[in-house]
This record gives C-alpha cells, structure tokens and sequence, in this order.
C-alpha cells in the first residue's frame, strides 16, 4: 500500500515539475511558473513540493537543451558548465524560495514571514547580480536600442518645434534607460515578494477544500499583518526621505526604497484584505465583485491614477492599526 502511494506521490511531483517546466519556458505564462508545484506541496504535502521543485528544475534544463538539439549538433556541443549554470540558476533560486516559504518551521506563524524570509534569503543570493546590473554596458546598451525602436516612431511624427524638443528630451532612451535599470534594481525586492506570495497563495487556494493548503492559504478577507509591522514600516519610509535628503550613494537608496516598497506591499494586501471583508459583510453579487476587480486593474494600469491608487492601498492597510475598518466595536491585539 505504501508502495502504490510512493509511486502516486512520484508520479504528481514529476507532473507537477513537468507543467511548472511548460509554464516556464512559455512567454505569457512564465511568471506562472511557480504555482503548481506550490499546488503540489498544498495538496500532496512537503514530499511531494521538493519534488516537484527538483523535477522543475530538471525539466527547464532538459528543454533548453532539446531547445539547442533542434537548432542543431553544434548548437547542442557548444552548452558547456557554465552555461547550465545560467540556465538552472534563475528557476532554481525561485523554486528555492517557495521550498523555504514551505518548510514545517513556519507553521503557526503569520503567513507574511514566510514572504519576507524568502525575499531576503533570494535578495541576497542578487546582491551581486543587481550591483553590477547598473555597470552592465551591455544590458544599457540592449535597453537603450530597445526603447529607441519603440520611441522612434513616436517622435517622428512630433515634428519640429520648441514642444517636439521638449518631448525629445524627456524620452531619451539614454535616460530612460538609466531612470528603468534605477527602477529595477531599486524596486527588485518588492516585485521577488509580489510574485512568490501570489504563488504560494494562488498554488495553496488551487489545492481544494479540505487540503493542508487551502488551510494555510485563508480568504484575502481575513490577511492582516501584525501590528508591530507599522514599525518598520515607517522606519523605511523614513529612511526614504532620510537618503533623498542627505544625497546618499545609489546602493543606500535601493535598499531603502527596497525595504519601503516590500513594506507597502505587505500593507496594500492588507488593504485588498480589508476591501474583501467590506464586500463580504455587504454580501455583494459575485459578478459584481468580478466586474469591480477588472475596473480595478484597469484603474491600476491608467498611469495617473493607478500611481494614486497605489498609495491608498497601503495607507488603507497601516490605517487599520487606529483604525477598526473590520470591527466597529474596537480594534483586538
């Protein structure tokens, strides 16, 4: 008996790594990758998620090189060491991660750690990566012609003038190449944590009702972080204004902006959380919830007023400190 349930575990986890693979080698759906292993660990338990994971890991490798293969022998014989390094790497930092979001020491602790824990871990595994990110003359270079392609027809059809000067200026690739590469290494920690939450919780709610998973993984309605968190979260916007302030070198400012972004979204979950209980209590239509999500992707997609939106989610979530949006009698400890 036992045999029979080794092998089903063996046979969900290789198919588990063999979709996550997919997914990952897909252009759309990459991003997505992560999740049917975490579904594998809700659902089949720790066993069967670190197997997953490894079968991920092997199966990105081996479609790389069959990849290569159908370009041809030589394509095929010039993969050496370091070149399945590079291709391993990425995947398995991020399937790492999700393994560490899942191990039996966070049981019984707020979900957030196990987010933050891994962000951390995986940020510093790139510290190195980021760093030398910005000096790359040739991702600038790829990213200024990149822009360039997209500006070009842009700007020929501005024509001449004191306004079509001032549009040049302010779309240089150059500088938005130096303001996006500024961007990424300064919001790289913020975006780590977006996509490992949203897998483990996406991964965990997909494993069904009654699964270890879905047990971990509660209702949005009911995420609140810890109180203690509106500490730290207003020493890093403190230390945001402290760096802009004093002009500090650019590796002080990532790490500032980095802890304040993380931060702010660990509170704008909690203000999605706090919009979930409203809808709940007010017992509103399920289309009425799905068409007011899709009005609010596009809200957040409208340059505008999404960067305005952006600000009041995690106001609305740190708010919750003073403020008892879910209990009118009174905010617990």
């Amino acid at each position: 008996m036992s045999g029979n349930r080794g092998r089903s575990l063996l046979a969900a986890s290789l198919a588990a790594g063999a979709v996550s693979a997919l997914l990952f080698h897909s252009l759309l759906l990459s991003l997505a990758f992560l999740v049917p292993v975490q579904v594998a660990f809700g659902r089949l338990g720790r066993r069967a998620g670190f197997g997953a994971a490894a079968a991920a890991i092997l199966a990105v490798v081996l479609g790389h090189v069959l990849r290569a293969a159908s370009a041809g022998a030589s394509a095929l014989a010039e993969l050496g060491p370091a070149d399945f390094l590079a291709i391993a790497a990425p995947p398995a930092v991020l399937l790492g991660a999700l393994c560490l979001m899942n191990l039996s020491f966070w049981d019984g602790k707020p979900g957030v750690l196990r987010g933050l824990a891994a962000v951390a871990a995986v940020s510093l595994a790139a510290v190195p990566a980021m760093m030398a990110l910005g000096r790359d003359a040739g991702f600038t270079s790829f990213l200024e012609a990149r822009l360039d392609a997209v500006l070009k027809p842009l700007l020929a059809q501005a024509g001449e003038g004191y306004d079509s000067a001032a549009l040049r200026a302010a779309l240089d690739p150059k500088v938005l190449a130096a303001q996006t590469t500024e961007a990424l290494v300064s919001s790289f920690a913020a975006l780590l944590l977006a996509l490992l939450a949203a897998s483990w919780w996406i991964g965990n709610r997909l494993a069904g009702p009654g699964t270890p998973g879905r047990e971990a993984a509660r209702p949005l309605a009911d995420y609140r972080l810890p109180y203690v968190f509106v500490w730290p979260f207003l020493a890093a916007w403190t230390g945001v204004l402290a760096v802009a302030y004093l002009e500090a070198p650019a590796a002080l400012r990532a790490i500032a902006w980095n802890f304040a972004l993380v931060l702010s979204l660990a509170y704008a979950a909690q203000g999605i959380g706090i919009a979930s209980h409203l809808m709940n209590r007010w017992k509103l239509p399920r289309t009425f919830r799905i068409a007011l999500g899709a009005t609010a992707v596009m809200v957040f997609a409208t340059p505008p007023v999404g960067t305005l939106a952006a600000l009041i989610l995690p106001l609305l979530g740190v708010t919750e400190v003073w403020i008892p949006y879910r209990n009118l009698k009174g905010v617990g400890a």
